[in-house]
């Protein structure tokens, strides 16, 4: 996706510049994701990264995000957060490593048990000081009051949403409208309310989890994270797996259900909850790509839906 805004590398420099009160001798770009910019640097001889943004919700939620830190979900501090350059900025400590998605094979297999391991930290995260389903704010609280109604929420466009429009982009798609009509059908039959409460990141590649060894060194950009049913990071490996053929999906799931197994835990419903998360997945990226005109993408989701939930 195009960022909605840019801060090139003079403009970030020129800001932690003026921001500190010093010269930076270390500092260089990171990367950039959907909703923000990446930058590295050196202060007081600590590491450090400053991200530039538009929705300041983001970093608010990264900053409330290390509460669940733990050594199985390292997630970064974030020290800082304000208005910079028409938007925001956060700065955080910095974490080294490869995206988890750029992995060999191999590299995967021996990357499973801690992906397993950071999997349950969020399942088993506690959220006692929360409330809600769904997105979470500032606050820590989300909107829903159950996890069917977050689900059937993929059918709204509001224009509070940002992918609002999606609806008539769509409706210029005959496959796209369709396949998002049949599977709303069968996502309003499919989602439950029986499902426990968890912690969801929602975004675990895309340059959000490094990794090192076979250890994952950092769990970040919480944006999209939710309170919901914890089998849905799992779909969304299993839902993309076309996508990032080095990733063994089905050795992860058979290692998540071996631990599952030897802690006495027994998800109830599996394959139907697990029925609506891709259900979800397939409608919420059919909008997705459609407000963005990204035609062949959102054509091959809807075929991945159809494999994904046949008949």
């Amino acid at each position: 996706m195009a960022q909605e805004r840019s801060v090139d590398s003079e403009q970030a420099r020129a800001f932690l510049t003026r921001h500190l009160g010093i010269e930076l001798s270390e500092f260089a770009p990171l990367g950039a994701g959907a909703w923000s910019q990446c930058f590295g640097f050196v202060h007081d001889d600590r590491e450090l990264v400053i991200r530039f943004g538009k929705y300041v919700s983001d970093f608010e939620k990264d900053q409330l995000a290390h509460r669940y830190a733990n050594p199985d979900l390292p997630i970064p501090e974030l020290l800082q957060i304000g208005a910079a350059l028409d938007g925001y900025y956060a700065i955080s400590t910095r974490v080294h490593g490869v995206p988890l998605e750029s992995v060999s094979a191999a590299q995967w297999l021996a990357l499973v048990p801690a992906v397993v391991a950071a999997l349950e930290a969020m399942r088993a995260a506690d959220l006692s000081a929360s409330a809600g389903f769904g997105g979470w704010g500032a606050d820590g609280h989300a909107a829903h009051p159950d996890w069917r109604s977050r689900l059937l929420e993929v059918a709204e466009d509001r224009p509070d949403q940002r992918g609002y429009g999606w609806r008539a982009a769509l409706a210029t798609s005959a496959e796209g409208q369709a396949t998002f009509d049949w599977g709303l059908d069968l996502l309003q039959q499919a989602a439950d309310d029986a499902v426990p409460r968890s912690l969801l990141h929602c975004d675990l590649t895309n340059r959000n989890v490094f990794v090192a060894g076979e250890q994952i060194t950092g769990v970040f950009d919480w944006g999209c994270s939710v309170y919901g049913d914890h089998l849905y990071d799992l779909a969304l490996f299993e839902f993309w797996s076309p996508w990032q053929p080095q990733l063994d999906v089905m050795a992860l799931r058979t290692a998540l259900e071996q631990r599952w197994m030897e802690l006495g835990f027994y998800p109830e419903n599996k394959a139907s909850r697990l029925k609506a998360c891709y259900l979800y997945i397939g409608l919420e990226h059919l909008a997705y790509h459609a407000q963005l005109g990204n035609w062949t993408t959102l054509l091959e989701i809807a075929q991945r839906m159809r494999v994904m939930v046949p008949g």
